[in-house]
């Protein structure tokens, strides 16, 4: 909430704004706050909390005042190709950085509550796939970011690669080889819908 704040005041936005803005966000913070290290299926829950937040602020999106004071001064400021109000507006900036955070960090937990649940349950910590923490991001920012650049090909590209590097995991003998083929596919699908999702927001708002 403090960041929230924050970023309202550099903004220049009117209190009515900052206010709304906080209460949209609520729902994320109580996922920060309420959001467990080891989910269950129980926890799916907490689903809504994120989702809530990011309706939210669709829904009130048309209505937010441009991005200005000390941040957009900021903003112009950076000595970067792509800062002016015709190619990247500071309001685009700020929402395509918002976006890789959450890609960056919060998807995980998503995918998490997601996984748990599925069967992925009845598998053991030996039989659960390597470096997804890592490889989750990674995958989410490689296909944001060959999206924003108009090559969907690309993402098409980091998805059969992931294919090809979990393949060995899926091909070894398994008791679980139908719990665990599950657990790879409706993670990645669920990290690339987020990817997708957050990268249709970003480029809408231009």
């Amino acid at each position: 909430m403090i960041v929230i704040f924050g970023v309202a005041a550099l903004s220049g936005m009117a209190s009515g704004s900052v206010a709304l803005t906080a209460l949209i966000a609520a729902p994320a913070v109580g996922w920060v706050l309420l959001a467990p290290d080891a989910p269950e299926k129980k926890h799916a829950w907490l689903l809504l909390l994120p989702i809530g937040a990011l309706l939210g602020g669709i829904s009130v999106s048309g209505s937010a005042a441009p991005v200005g004071g000390d941040l957009a001064h900021w903003y112009e400021q950076l000595p970067f190709g792509f800062v002016s109000s015709e190619a990247v507006p500071a309001d685009q900036f700020v929402l395509g950085f918002g976006a890789f955070l959450f890609l960056l960090a919060t998807s995980n937990q998503i995918v998490r509550l997601v996984l748990a649940t599925t069967d992925a349950k009845d598998l053991e910590g030996s039989e659960l796939p390597k470096g997804g923490r890592l490889l989750g991001p990674m995958e989410r920012l490689i296909v944001a970011a060959a999206l924003v650049a108009g090559d969907p090909a690309g993402a098409g590209f980091v998805v059969a690669a992931k294919g090809l590097l979990r393949f060995p995991e899926v091909n070894r003998p398994s008791s679980n080889i139908h719990e665990l083929t599950e657990y790879l596919l409706v993670g990645t699908f669920t990290s690339i819908s987020l990817a997708i999702i957050l990268t249709i927001l970003v480029l809408a708002s231009s």
